[in-house]
């Protein structure tokens, strides 16, 4: 836990904020950890999330119904968002508009300075429209009560002989802070019919409601952020992401880090194929957005005339496998040092596809591995032709001329564009061949050329 605590830290922004789910045999011990990556003055709050609703049998002492979520800031540049405020809310606290109030649903906010506060307030005397008269200490100035009352914003209650509130629109509210105890969030059970709903089994115990998670992002993200979860499980993080992003258009990116645990041969899971977690978890990801897209496209189909048609969000996602570099290391200790010299030639290992190449020269370049790739017959084009790839054993001049006429052609579109070539070294017949090669691009403007 402690390296990948750290690892999550140094990959946060400085913004950014983690929120670790932790049940009570270990809370104690995670938050001392926490506190030491972290730091004390970074944390937020010991939120108790409601996971289950029934009281079970199953301790002898007490009925564990509650998780905690443990919420650190990477600094204290860091933030939550404001939640909205809750229909039951509205309807508890706000009024209909009328004919004196008509911006919309409003409710009246107390002016008075509240008995023992020391400092400030306003003092003057306030008349009703019935005359009644109130001298209290106020939280505005008397100008400044005097103009939102021109501005009929103040309520004197329904007979107009009330102690002063001031209005204020639902429309003006940017919502409220969330509490640190979620009793009315998804529980456990919903986790685990999301997941009878997509593979009519349940392969989890007890694996998070989207609800749950959704509300994380809500207070913690906004629509352009990229969301970690490197215990990732059941991937209704991924899930909760695309859900989101479906509900207010954003275009939020998620991270999921899995080991491959291996699934017990006698659970379900193992029977219907599901090796590891990760396989489970991968396989939640498609299903999930595929029915999220066949929703959206459902509600599109009954639209009326004229009505803005639900944008379908980016359900695909890549899967990566950590795994050892695909160039072959020097081996300096062989015995055998001719075998060694006649295999670094050719120093890919032998076992790996060109894909996978691919993505360990955009690793190595720092560039997202989200990037646009176009394979065309005699190359990959990264980024719009930013990088141009080729990975083939045996390169020609066919090859060459082809990557060429790429860069004319992008060239036509802007004339200061510039690109990088990366060739394999050993792909080449002979060195005449690699230096005619060199020439040719460099006569068509082609100054950064680099070998594998």
């Amino acid at each position: 836990m402690y390296p990948r605590l750290k690892l999550a830290r140094n990959l946060l922004t400085e913004d950014g904020v983690i929120f670790i789910s932790i049940d009570d045999n270990e809370q104690d011990n995670l938050k001392k950890i926490c506190n030491e990556i972290f730091g004390e003055e970074n944390f937020i709050s010991n939120i108790m999330w409601k996971r289950k609703k029934e009281v079970s049998n199953d301790s002898k002492n007490i009925s564990i119904q509650g998780e905690n979520i443990i919420v650190y800031l990477k600094s204290l540049n860091g933030f939550l968002n404001l939640e909205s405020l809750s229909d039951d809310y509205i309807k508890k606290s706000y009024k209909e508009s009328n004919e004196k109030f008509t911006l919309g649903k409003w409710r009246g906010v107390p002016i008075t300075v509240s008995k023992g506060l020391r400092g400030g307030g306003y003092n003057y005397k306030i008349v009703s429209p019935s005359g009644n008269i109130f001298e209290r200490t106020w939280a505005y100035p008397e100008s400044s009560f005097k103009k939102l009352l021109a501005e009929g914003r103040i309520y004197f209650g329904l007979n107009g002989d009330s102690l002063p509130q001031r209005v204020m629109y639902l429309f003006e509210s940017e919502g409220q802070p969330t509490t640190n105890y979620w009793d009315n969030v998804s529980s456990n059970k919903e986790g685990k019919k999301e997941i009878l709903s997509l593979f009519n089994e349940n392969y989890f115990d007890t694996p998070k409601p989207v609800n749950l998670i959704k509300k994380i992002l809500l207070i913690s993200s906004n629509k352009d952020s990229i969301i970690l979860d490197f215990f990732s499980g059941s991937a209704t993080t991924a899930h909760a992401v695309m859900q989101l992003n479906s509900e207010d258009g954003g275009n939020r990116k998620y991270i999921m880090v899995q080991l491959p645990e291996p699934c017990d041969e006698k659970s379900e899971a193992y029977k219907a194929g599901y090796k590891t977690i990760c396989e489970i978890g991968k396989e939640r990801i498609r299903r999930a957005g595929e029915k999220i897209k066949e929703e959206i496209e459902k509600e599109n189909s009954q639209l009326k005339l004229g009505e803005e048609p639900k944008k379908v969000p980016d359900i695909g996602f890549k899967v990566f496998k950590l795994d050892s570099s695909n160039i072959k290391e020097w081996d300096s200790e062989t015995e055998d040092l001719e075998q060694s010299l006649f295999d670094s030639i050719d120093n890919i290992k032998s076992d790996r596809s060109s894909l996978d190449i691919l993505y360990e020269i955009l690793l190595k370049y720092g560039l997202d591995l989200n990037v646009p790739i176009i394979e065309n017959d005699k190359f990959y084009s990264i980024g719009g032709g930013t990088l141009l790839i080729n990975l083939d054993k045996e390169i020609d001049m066919e090859v060459i001329d082809s990557i060429c006429e790429e860069y004319k052609n992008l060239l036509e579109i802007d004339e200061d564009f510039k690109t990088m070539v990366v060739l394999r070294d050993s792909a080449f017949k002979n060195d005449v061949d690699k230096t005619n090669a060199m020439k040719k691009l460099e006569q068509v403007g082609i100054k950064e050329v680099r070998s594998i």
